[in-house]
């Protein structure tokens, strides 16, 4: 997995105003970019572990049982 760079201020009001078309001011975007960040890390965590073969809870699967 490759590192991710953080999320800058420049790169939010580039997204805000060129892809959802509200553009922020950067005193907005600092702000947002301080909020995400550690959001975006505690996902970074997340895929890093080792989760591959592991099932949700929510599925169900029912078991034979031997009479």
């Amino acid at each position: 997995m490759s590192k991710r760079k953080a999320i800058s201020a420049e790169t939010l009001m580039r997204v805000a105003g060129e892809n959802a078309g509200h553009p922020i001011d950067a005193e907005r975007a600092s702000a947002y970019a301080e909020a995400f960040e550690p959001i975006l890390q505690l996902l970074d965590n997340l895929r890093a572990l080792p989760l591959k073969d592991v099932e949700p809870a929510m599925i169900f699967k029912p078991e034979e049982i031997d009479e």
